[in-house]
């Protein structure tokens, strides 16, 4: 599982320039399309700029391409529902190609008409999902730069006096699990504490550095663990009144101005 800062619905402003690429932002709800990036180009020798982009997925283990061919006219894509820097990365690697072939913007191909390739790797894979219902993915609003961010969320309640143990144990848990990112809401009620907890990473890939992967047995089975060490129970008490809220209470972060 990959969680952390991704690019859906904005484009990340500020921090990508692009000579051929354009992006496309997702679309959520009914029409439920993905973001995109892409660029639309007519270029002297296309089995030269395909034979190169496969070169260059099997240069990064997370890359994928799609590549829509009409004689000398290619789309160049890549996308999804999460595009993260290391996407971004991808394509100013793609752009280095193109310029270097000589390539020349155009509109559009007819798509209906043009070979399909899709280039990846299958080495390794972000399927793995949580099991525990307790846990819920939440998604955040956009931040700086258009950055959204994809977070477990665990709702809970604890006694006064376990709150610190138990967050120095999530802690710990957060560590083994490679999550880099813990912060919280609280509320208190009577002698135990509301908590709205939120685990993640920062930026991923950026400078094509591999993204980061949750370790997501390790997490739930050391939630498991606290939970039942520190007579956890899940959900809030004392109703709406105590839900958590007010400034967010960060236990460890990175790239805190696109989460926060």
């Amino acid at each position: 599982m990959i969680l952390g800062v991704y690019w859906y619905y904005g484009f990340p402003e500020g921090l990508y320039t692009y000579n051929y690429f354009t992006f496309r932002k997702g679309l959520g709800g009914h029409a439920d399309a993905p973001a995109e990036l892409l660029a639309n180009v007519r270029v002297t020798d296309p089995d030269v700029i395909v034979t190169e982009l496969k070169a260059l997925v099997a240069q990064y283990p997370l890359a994928f391409i799609f590549i829509y061919r009409s004689g000398n006219d290619l789309q160049i894509g890549t996308g999804g529902y999460s595009i993260h820097d290391y996407d971004f990365e991808l394509a100013l690697k793609i752009e280095d190609i193109l310029k270097r072939c000589g390539g020349a913007s155009i509109e559009g191909l007819n798509l209906k008409k043009s070979e399909l390739i899709r280039l990846s790797n299958e080495n390794e894979s972000d399927a793995v999902r949580l099991t525990k219902k307790h846990f819920s993915i939440v998604y955040s609003s956009p931040k700086k730069s258009n950055a959204e961010t994809a977070m477990i969320r665990f709702d809970c309640h604890v006694q006064e006096d376990q709150k610190e143990g138990f967050l120095a144990a999530i802690k710990s848990v957060a560590a083994t699990a490679n999550l880099h990112v813990v912060f919280y809401l609280e509320k208190q009620y009577n002698e135990c504490y509301n908590l709205m907890l939120f685990f993640t990473n920062g930026r991923q890939g950026v400078g094509l550095a591999r993204k980061q992967q949750v370790d997501v047995a390790a997490f739930e089975d050391g939630m498991d663990v606290v939970i039942h060490t520190f007579a956890i129970q899940t959900g809030h008490a004392g109703g709406w009144d105590y839900y958590p809220k007010g400034e967010y209470k960060v236990l460890k972060i990175v790239d805190a101005e696109f989460i926060l």
